[in-house]
């Protein structure tokens, strides 16, 4: 069974969900299907009200959140790095990169050092040569690899991948997605695993 898994390196609960999808579900027999989107274009405008913010939390709500990524990151086996070593730094570059490293057979070396970079070693995945090093390093040709990368075939590429997954349902993530259901966040991974489990679709509205 074949399980898409969609990420951007800008998520931190991307991360987390990547580290641990494939031991998750290793018993089943799943294949995970990483597929990279651009949450800047995957994200839906926002319409009426405001969502909720920080700033309306009470204090014990506010406490809860400063800790709760961590906890689950710990409890995941996943390290981040300090909040120095964090650049903010737009990933459609990176996205590309991935692509490109799946062509080339090296996504699996490619994936984790991506996500390393941006949450551990306080690298700028926006710059070219950054992004030339991580592919190098998982094994392409780092040079040729980058040109690739940086091409309007991979902007066209990675723009329509988006717009897939939005015509599929996807609005952010890490989602999963068994049998047309949507399941976001790291929270939903063991309602997949039932979903998966049973084996069979259940109606929807």
């Amino acid at each position: 069974m074949n399980i898409p898994f969609y990420y951007d390196y800008t998520c931190p609960w991307a991360y987390i969900g990547s580290s641990r999808v494939e031991a998750y579900f290793a018993d089943l027999g799943v294949t995970v299907d990483y597929r990279p989107v651009y949450l800047k274009q995957l994200k839906e405008p926002m319409v009426g009200p405001a969502a909720e913010s920080r700033q309306s939390y009470g204090p014990r709500k506010t406490r809860y959140y400063e800790h709760n990524r961590d906890y689950i990151a710990e409890s995941c086996g996943v390290h981040f790095g300090e909040p120095d070593q964090r650049i903010r730094a737009d990933t459609a570059l990176l996205l590309k990169a991935a692509l490109v490293a799946r062509d080339a057979g090296c996504f699996k070396a490619f994936h984790p050092r991506a996500f390393a970079a941006r949450w551990c070693n306080g690298l700028d995945v926006s710059q070219p040569q950054v992004v030339a090093s991580l592919l190098g390093e998982a094994g392409a040709d780092a040079d040729r690899a980058l040109e690739e990368a940086l091409s309007p075939a991979l902007d066209q590429r990675l723009s329509e991948a988006t717009e897939v997954a939005i015509g599929a349902g996807v609005f952010g993530v890490p989602t999963l997605v068994v049998d047309g259901r949507i399941l976001w966040g790291n929270d939903h991974f063991e309602v997949a695993r039932y979903f998966i489990a049973r084996g069979q679709s259940v109606p929807r509205p």
